[in-house]
């Protein structure tokens, strides 16, 4: 009986031992989860804090992986991006704690590959929380099992970064123990994952907003397309350059570079081309220019260079001519060989004036009386200029007026058949009788009707004017030709077809007996609006011949297209044809040129029995020029006539 008594008080005590040592058991535990989870409340704060002070991404991202190990007590963490490319790859961005090259040895994809089903790969690829709970026993973990081993890894954790366009990348935490990340500490995790998402989304809406605040601020003072200095910064430049120009008594070359036809390249190979040649000619200038110079872009196709060294004006003279010459070179710009040349005009400060915008227009006006000596070359500004510039001004201002108080006239010059001496037709040459300044060149104001725009109704008055008289001389018994030279801007702005129609109706002339000179830029500027155009010309019977033929873009191609009657050689060819061997070949090859495709060849400023005398050696057809009849008014023409048929 007693032993039983004593069985009995000792099983009791075993299993009070127990069951103290079990509730013993559950209290550390308690105690170590809540002391786990006062800890991640304390890193998920720590990290809010340092997100709240981020100012750069990369900063922020190592600054977090650096506390979720030493403050979440985790062996590593790392964040990686996913790559759109072929492999779909995850990209590590940052990371801390025992990695030891781990990620660098390893290849992590957010494919459905087997570098695809770890817990980073299927977090990005599905935006879940994704748990590696035991390396050992979790099929997905095979490719990187080995690896983690050496490293002491038993359990990750994935978790998306996603922001308002979703999933972009994840938040990987590594454990020295399997089955470490409790529910509790998941949805803390998430929580700092979520907060860490806003705040790099925060981070990159501030930078775009600072990117573009840069890029208005970068455009008020840069053109947008070269990046130099627009005119905002350059006068900004010309300022501080003109301070210092003036303590050290020296100049600064003011220059504005055009490029010549630009408006071509654009027409023709269209504003990508011309955009992308811009650029070029950018590089090609400051690749020319000194360190302390300064290029700028004015407009679509003008520079502005500021240069120092102008104070010896023999040596910035040579520079001027360099910068010229720098475009000797074609431009290949996407497979087009492109030529271009540049007028250059030239300012001097403080010659010329203390103010960048007085300097500019200065340079301007040299800049276009280099275009009026050829293009390819530059002018220094004068006084005259400026002189000549107002008086064109005050000329194109009266020119508005010539036409409604008939100043205008026309003057006729003869073409005569080379072989038989007779006149086959006259060339209307149009004449202004200024009733202050006299008679005033064509040279002159033609230029100003065509910037003004007034070539247009010019060109009609002219049209209508020279078949009138050539219907006259018709009636009484003279079928001449009437020649009227033609506009580009008429070519391409004005109602053609209709205003010649209108004139050989109201006037009654033939249509055979108009013949229109073109000259051949007009018709490459848009050949098939110049094929359809010309086509329906020739099909009102009218006649076409190519002035200037030679000076400009001649091309076999557009000779054999169109429906040509005759090429005009230049005067300029016929002046020296005596005396310059390039020039009587020339001369000599356009009559070759003009048989072979049956056109009648006419020399244009044929002056004495010299030059007629090589131009019969040459099988000439015509001939127009001093030494036959000098222009003369309508009213001389019968004379002329007359003693012809005597």
């Amino acid at each position: 009986m007693l032993a039983f008594v004593v069985w009995l008080l000792l099983n009791g005590r075993e299993r009070a031992y127990a069951k103290a040592a079990e509730m013993t058991q559950e209290l550390t535990a308690s105690e170590l989860h809540t002391r786990r989870l006062n800890r991640e409340l304390k890193l998920l704060s720590d990290c809010n804090m340092a997100m709240l002070k981020a100012t750069d991404e990369q900063h922020l991202l190592r600054e977090i992986c650096r506390m979720i190990v030493e403050e979440g007590g985790y062996l590593m963490a790392w964040v990686g991006y996913p790559e759109h490319d072929d492999a779909k790859n995850v990209k590590p961005i940052a990371e801390a704690g025992f990695n030891d090259g781990y990620l660098q040895s390893i290849k992590v994809s957010w494919a459905e590959n087997e570098y695809g089903q770890g817990p980073t790969g299927a977090c990005i690829r599905n935006g879940l929380t994704n748990i590696n709970h035991d390396y050992v026993n979790d099929p997905r973990m095979s490719p990187w099992r080995e690896n983690a081993f050496k490293h002491g890894y038993q359990s990750s954790i994935s978790i998306p970064l996603i922001n308002s366009k979703g999933t972009f990348g994840a938040l990987t935490i590594y454990s020295s123990q399997p089955f470490a990340f409790y529910h509790d500490e998941v949805k803390l995790l998430e929580e700092l994952a979520g907060d860490l998402s806003y705040g790099i989304e925060t981070i990159r809406t501030r930078a775009e907003h600072k990117l573009s605040e840069d890029k208005i601020e970068f455009l008020a003072y840069h053109d947008e397309l070269t990046k130099l200095p627009n005119r905002l910064q350059l006068h900004d430049k010309f300022i501080q350059l003109s301070k210092t120009a003036q303590q050290n008594k020296t100049r600064i070359g003011v220059t504005i570079v055009d490029l010549d036809n630009f408006k071509h390249v654009n027409d023709t190979l269209g504003h990508s081309i011309g955009d992308k040649l811009l650029i070029q000619v950018t590089e090609r200038l400051l690749a020319d220019i000194k360190a302390n110079d300064i290029l700028g872009r004015h407009d679509s196709d003008k520079f502005i260079l500021l240069l120092n060294d102008a104070s010896d004006l023999n040596n910035f003279e040579e520079k001027i001519k360099n910068i010229v010459n720098t475009f000797t070179q074609p431009f290949e710009v996407d497979g087009n060989i492109i030529d271009k040349t540049v007028s250059v005009g030239v300012s001097i400060f403080p010659d010329n004036g203390n103010e960048l915008g007085m300097l500019l227009k200065k340079a301007d006006i040299a800049m276009y009386y280099a275009k009026d000596y050829g293009r390819n070359t530059y002018q220094f500004f004068t006084e005259k200029m400026d002189l000549d510039t107002q008086q064109q001004m005050q000329l194109q201002g009266q020119l508005h007026n010539a036409l409604k108080n008939q100043e205008l006239m026309l003057y006729y010059q003869a073409q005569v058949n080379i072989s038989n001496n007779n006149i086959t037709g006259f060339e209307a040459l149009i004449r202004w009788q200024h009733p202050e300044k006299g008679m005033i060149s064509p040279a002159k104001f033609i230029p100003l009707a065509e910037r003004s725009g007034l070539i247009i109704p010019i060109g009609e008055w002219v049209l209508n004017e020279a078949c009138c008289q050539a219907k006259l001389w018709l009636d009484k018994g003279y079928p001449l030709i009437i020649a009227v030279n033609l506009s580009t801007m008429q070519f391409k702005r004005g109602n053609l077809l209709e205003t010649i129609s209108t004139a050989l109706r109201n006037s009654g002339l033939p249509a055979h007996l108009l013949e229109l000179e073109l000259t051949e830029s007009i018709l490459i500027q848009d050949v098939d609006i110049g094929m359809e155009t010309l086509s329906e010309l020739k099909n009102l019977g009218i006649k076409l011949s190519i002035d200037d033929f030679g000076t400009g873009y001649s091309s076999l191609s557009y000779l054999k297209k169109l429906a040509i009657d005759k090429l005009k050689i230049d005067q300029s060819f016929v002046a020296d044809l005596t005396i310059d061997a390039d020039d009587d070949a020339i001369v000599k090859t356009i009559i070759q040129l003009g048989h072979s495709l049956q056109l009648t060849v006419i020399a244009e400023g044929v002056e004495n029995a010299t030059q007629l005398a090589q131009l019969i050696k040459y099988g000439c057809d015509e001939m127009q020029g001093y030494y036959y009849s000098k222009p003369i008014p309508a009213h001389q023409i019968w004379a002329l006539l007359e003693q012809k048929a005597s």
